[in-house]
């Protein structure tokens, strides 16, 4: 090269997706192994390595934009430079004197290599590796980044080098190359405005991005992995042949697949994923004989009838890409931005293997060798399917093992053949008939998992309690205070007050109201109601009058049992009242006495009837059968087994469905029954000083109450405890941990069941440090779990559904009210003659057979045409540093302006700064999900039963936009200038959100690159994601290095 000469010989602008994979090769921490190609080539017969250099370095000047830079312009804007005094990448490595290792060693080099990557940063950004084995045995790699190279083009590479290998290097040997300057300038002449009017109809309507990876997390980036699966012969043909009959490609059909595999696995029916389309225009002469990159990823939507045979569906995928066929030259950044979307539209692509090389064989007759190619690369998106057509059609699925596990993947794989043999068998089934779980997955999901059948007494609660009495009868069984019941008193305390109730009429089917204040007289109250016949109805004394109301109006109660304290809860002259505390009891007798015996009781009559909220705000009163709880007490001793040794502590509200348990296991196995005080169960000073006092074994916790007793400080002396049940709310992975640093030796037990069946009907066994999620586990003795989707059809593992329970705990219904009870319990699809309840829970299974919750399905939202669960959010907000408690709500207190608001309780001694919390989160979930303020609060507020009261949360207080403090350095008033320059708005704040006011990743990008030229440093991509503001981006770049030299001509 001549010394005048200069040494840029050209300079380029970028195409949509090269912006596009620069953005995320500088976001990611470990952008090196991202959109990294390497191809193997296998030489075999005699090679004169340094031709082979030679061929490649005339390959390289031949190929101008093979010697690119990435920098930008002053603007921001970024370009790559062809530089005429790029080096060729040319390494030699002689294995030959390992001998037969020099095989292995070889694949180890191969290995390094692609673990290596290509760093944008550090050209140049293809390199070539040769490997000497033998005399006649060589390997070469040749590793790009994508942002020079797509997959064709590969193809073209390799093919020159041999033809100028075979030609001793000669660059005559090869028609003139087409510059990849002509396809730039070809894409700059296209239709914009057409291309942005045909994308914006194509995606119109589109609420909600398609994700099977989860949201947040920050990804760790190792090596990416494949599972393959191959067709046979067979199956390859009928399925082209079926093509064929239905005027389909193999491209529209494996995509219709796909969509209807991403519908089932997302619960979504309209789905989009990417295609990567070739961008070699036939209106570009030249352009398939061209290297570059020219490849473009497309959004492919497809809307899921269940009413549409597949083939249609494919049919009109097949359509919407013909007419899109001419706007694919836009990019997906502006795709997305037309859409109105803040975030990517799809996380997983598709992508047609059809390189121009056959059978990855490179023949080379004139060179005298033969080669056998293996090619492999790394794109940002969890998950690639790759087709590789032939005479047995492959699906590889690429993945990152970071983002989604093989174990999910290699299941996905299987469905996705699963799904083709079924439209090879029957191509007219309709897609809501079609089966997305292989038939083992569907044993294992609904046979092998609810495999829960016991034998179990067909017993009622008073039969199971007087055999007990009978076997301990001077055994304590319930204590109160100073008074203490053996089970001889109980059980004679009981009848007595039992035959009271069936001389007034009680028996079997009847209600009885209990109005009666913790006490050693609940327990009598509950126990004879139930030895009646009747099923018990609590009644808080201390409710509001119109609740009470409500609860009568719907159980009709035959009478009430309360004291004359509480006797003033119940609304005057409504129905009959016994009190228990009257001045001569015997005077409340009836005439006939009580003598009588008492009635025969069946397993199905109802035991208790307990309210609960209703959606609607009328509570709905649910009645359960002897036979459910029964097997719910017989299906705990069986998980626990309490002895005579053991000591439970009453404490629940009795109208909570938990203190169901509280009162009658226990005493049907021997154990004492210790009752706390009233209200007692509100204070952790006084619940560890009983527990200690009274040598509690087994005591029942919301999780947000056992958190407040670990901290206090006499919890640590509770030392009698031997098990912990957690049930009510979900319990996290910090309390969990909480609880095992300060109760070692203690069993914690999650247990989840909605008040519709008996108390509780999965349970798991808790572990210290066991992950990030606390399982609801697995299901109850002879009941069953199914996750389904919209359409009752049951969910693969790793899908989020609905939970539905079926077996002996469901509860009869909603007492006088058949329509709702229709609504929720419905037909069982996979037994015949059996009901199930719709819980409302978003849960999923995990690869093992455990259920994790995740939300409630009626507390989903959508913002900005974004579906959110707040309960993921409060989740994530939960494990943000310094944050003991968490929730999250969508508050609208101006109309129209609903907002997720997050409301968090700083841990001791910790300081929770709400900006440093948000952009905390917005590291772990999309910028959709991120609150708009969080709140912090000195403690949640609770009801009465100890969970959060959303209503009494308070209204954040927000700043006004481009206000906050004032200036405070030089940087500042820098980056406040190009805030405003990048984003094209008139001024910007200290305080002022970068994305808020528009940004996003292109933008963001442009930002970096102003930074670098004005203040001489460079913060990463990440960096403006995270440091939002000027202020926090300020104080971020003063722990931020030197920018790289600018390139100089």
């Amino acid at each position: 090269m001549k010394p005048t000469q200069p040494v840029v010989e050209d300079v380029l602008p970028l195409s949509p997706l090269q912006e596009g994979i620069l953005f995320h090769s500088r976001m990611e921490r470990e952008a090196h192994r991202l959109y990294v190609a390497q191809l193997t080539v296998d030489l075999h017969g005699p090679l004169d390595r340094e031709l082979l250099k030679t061929s490649a370095d005339a390959l390289l000047r031949r190929n101008a934009n093979l010697r690119t830079v990435l920098t930008h312009r002053r603007s921001g804007e970024p370009i790559q430079v062809v530089r005429r005094d790029m080096p060729l990448a040319w390494e030699h490595i002689d294995l030959r004197a390992l001998g037969p290792q020099a095989e292995e060693r070889a694949a180890q080099l191969t290995d390094e290599d692609w673990a290596r990557g290509v760093d944008v940063q550090r050209p140049p950004l293809l390199r070539f590796t040769l490997i000497t084995l033998g005399t006649n045995r060589h390997r070469l790699l040749v590793t790009a980044h994508h942002l020079l190279l797509d997959g064709w083009s590969f193809a073209l590479l390799l093919r020159e080098l041999f033809t100028l290998y075979e030609h001793r290097g000669a660059p005559s040997a090869l028609p003139p190359a087409r510059p990849y300057r002509d396809y730039l300038a070809w894409l700059g002449k296209q239709d914009r405005a057409a291309a942005e009017r045909g994308w914006r109809t194509a995606l119109d309507g589109i609420h909600e991005p398609t994700y099977l990876a989860p949201a947040g997390g920050t990804p760790a980036h190792p090596l990416p992995d494949d599972v393959a699966v191959r067709l046979t012969e067979e199956a390859t043909s009928a399925l082209m042949d079926q093509a064929r009959r239905s005027g389909l490609l193999l491209t529209s059909m494996l995509q219709g697949a796909w969509a209807v595999l991403l519908g089932a696995a997302t619960g979504q029916d309209d789905v989009v994923f990417g295609s990567t389309v070739s961008g070699r225009s036939a209106e570009l002469p030249g352009a398939d004989a061209m290297i570059g990159m020219l490849i473009n990823t497309v959004p492919v939507r497809v809307r899921l009838d269940p009413a549409a045979p597949l083939h249609e569906v494919c049919a009109r995928i097949r359509d919407q890409r013909a007419g899109l066929l001419v706007h694919d030259h836009l990019g997906l950044t502006e795709m997305q931005r037309l859409t109105g979307s803040p975030v990517a539209l799809f996380d997983t692509n598709v992508v047609f293997d059809n390189f121009p090389m056959s059978d990855n064989v490179l023949d080379l007759p004139d060179a005298g060798l033969e080669a056998d190619i293996a090619f492999r690369d790394t794109t940002h998106f969890p998950l690639t399917l790759v087709v590789e057509p032939g005479e047995r059609l492959g699906l590889r699925l690429n993945h990152r093992s970071e983002l989604l596990d093989r174990t999910r993947v290699k299941a996905l794989g299987a469905r996705l053949v699963w799904l083709l043999g079924q439209w090879i068998a029957a191509p007219h089934t309709l897609v809501g008939e079609l089966d997305t779980l292989t038939a083992r997955e569907r044993e294992r999901i609904l046979v092998k998992w609810n495999g829960t059948d016991r034998l179990v007494p067909r017993a009622t609660l008073p039969e199971l309690f007087r055999a007990q009495a009978e076997r301990t009868p001077r055994a304590p069984a319930v204590v109160f205070e100073g008074q203490r019941l053996t089970y001889r008193d109980l059980d004679i305390r009981s009848d007595l007050l039992a035959r009271r109730l069936t001389a007034h009429g009680v028996g079997p089917e009847s209600v009885v109201a209990v109005a009666v204040p913790r006490s050693a007289e609940l327990v009598v109250a509950l126990y004879a109601v139930v030895k009646a016949g009747a099923a018990y109805l609590p009644i808080d004394p201390g409710q509001p009058a119109a609740r009470t109301e409500t609860f009568l109006a719907d159980g009709r109660p035959a009478l009430a049992l309360t004291t004359r304290e509480a006797a003033s809860c119940l609304p005057a002259g409504q129905l009959p009242v016994l009190l228990l505390d009257a001045p001569d009891a015997d005077a409340a007798r009836p005439p006939g006495g009580v003598t009588g015996s008492l009635p025969a009781l069946a397993p199905d009559h109802p035991a208790y009837v307990l309210f609960t909220s209703g959606s609607t705000g009328r509570p709905k009163g649910v009645m359960v059968s002897h036979a459910g709880i029964v097997n719910r007490l017989a299906w705990m001793q069986e998980q626990y087994g309490l002895t005579a040794d053991d000591r439970v502590l009453q404490k629940t509200p009795a109208g909570f469905d938990v203190s169901v348990w509280e009162f009658f296991w226990p005493l049907l196995h021997g154990a004492t029954l210790v009752v706390a005080a009233p209200d007692g169960h509100r204070d952790p000073g006084y619940l560890a000083s009983l527990i200690r006092r009274e040598s509690i074994t087994t005591v029942h916790f919301v999780p947000s109450m056992l958190r407040m007793f670990l901290q206090e400080p006499a919890a640590a002396r509770a030392d009698s405890l031997r098990r912990v049940v957690c049930s009510g709310e979900e319990l996290s992975p910090e309390i969990q941990n909480l609880f095992f640093d300060t109760n070692y030796g203690v069993a914690l037990h999650n247990l989840y069941g909605p008040t519709e069946t008996a108390v509780d009907i999965t349970s798991w066994d808790c572990l210290p440090d066991a992950g990030t999620t606390v399982p609801i586990g697995r299901p109850a003795a002879n009941t069953r779990v199914y996750v389904l989707d919209g359409r009752l059809r049951p969910v693969a593992p790793g899908t989020a559904g609905e939970l539905y329970v079926s077996g002996v705990q469901l509860a009869r219904g909603y007492i006088g009210r058949p329509g709702l009870t229709a609504e929720r319990f419905v037909a069982c699809p996979f037994a015949a003659g059996e009901r199930m309840y719709r819980t409302g829970d978003l849960v999923r299974w995990t690869a093992e057979g455990v259920l994790e919750f995740l939300a409630r399905s009626d507390d989903q939202v959508k913002l900005r045409g974004f579906r959110i669960e707040p309960g993921e959010v409060q989740a994530a907000l939960a494990r943000c540093a310094g944050v003991a408690q968490a929730a999250t709500v969508i508050r609208e207190d101006r109309p129209g302006d609903p907002r997720l608001v997050g409301y968090a309780v700083p841990a001791p001694d910790a300081a929770v700064v709400p900006a440093a919390v948000r952009a905390e989160l917005a590291a772990r979930l999309p910028e959709y999900m991120v609150p708009v303020a969080v709140v912090v609060l000195d403690a949640l507020p609770v009801t009465a039963n100890g969970k959060l009261d959303r209503a009494a949360l308070p209204a954040p207080t927000y700043r006004a936009a481009g206000g906050g403090r004032a200036l405070r350095t030089a940087d500042e008033d820098i980056l406040c200038g190009l805030f405003a320059a990048v984003l094209g708005v008139p001024r910007v704040g200290v305080d002022d959100d970068f994305f808020d006011l528009g940004g996003n990743s292109l933008l963001a990008m442009r930002l970096v690159a102003r930074i670098r030229t004005a203040l001489g440093t460079e913060p990463g991509i990440r960096d403006v994601f995270t440091s939002r503001t000027v202020a926090a981006l300020a104080a971020r770049l003063a722990d931020t290095g030197p920018a790289r030299p600018r390139l100089n001509r």
